[in-house]
């Protein structure tokens, strides 16, 4: 029998904006859905088990900093993309289910080797029959968007993403409705 496919949540304003990763994801052999809103990530969140989530930290429609309230405790690795001059930077929101955000940013470069990484802990944990089922699909996942009132902002130097007062209290209670 096959190993198991890492699954990967790409989410964003189109499919278009994210064809670079959806194809180092193909060359690493991962399957991945997509998804362009809040709304409709929780959905396929709670419809499928996915390994890893790759999202902005905000679109249009809102923030997506609730993902790591809803996904807190899970085995899902979490990384939100934060764009700068020239390109981006990667963000760690979540390890296997552990909060790490506010740990040092990445760059592109970087990033490509973390997410090398993480699929490879994916694989090896398909293959040794440890991956676990989100707890998502038991629980109901609330269908709103947190006020998010402010930007983040990126230091200079060793990179920490920060966060208001606001966004840690919608965290808190989003976490709350998650239970």
């Amino acid at each position: 029998m096959e190993p198991k496919r890492p699954k990967v949540l790409l989410i964003g304003e189109n499919p278009q904006s994210s064809s670079y990763l959806a194809k180092r994801l193909e060359e690493r052999g991962c399957e991945y859905e997509f998804a362009v809103s809040y709304q409709e990530a929780c959905w396929l969140l709670r419809a499928q088990n996915f390994d890893l989530v790759l999202s902005p930290m905000r679109l249009r429609d809102g923030s997506f900093f609730p993902l790591i309230a809803l996904l807190d405790g899970s085995d899902i690795t979490l990384f939100y993309s934060h764009a700068v001059e020239d390109g981006c930077w990667w963000l760690p929101a979540l390890r296997h289910g552990q909060n790490c955000f506010g740990s040092s940013a990445l760059r592109p470069r970087e990033f490509a080797a973390a997410l090398d990484e993480a699929i490879e802990k994916v694989l090896v944990g398909h293959v040794a029959g440890n991956a676990q089922q989100s707890p998502l699909h038991e629980s109901s996942v609330p269908f709103f968007v947190a006020p998010f009132s402010r930007r983040e902002s990126l230091a200079a130097g060793p990179v920490r993403a920060k966060t208001s007062a606001l966004v840690k209290d919608n965290a808190i209670a989003l976490k709350k409705l998650a239970r």
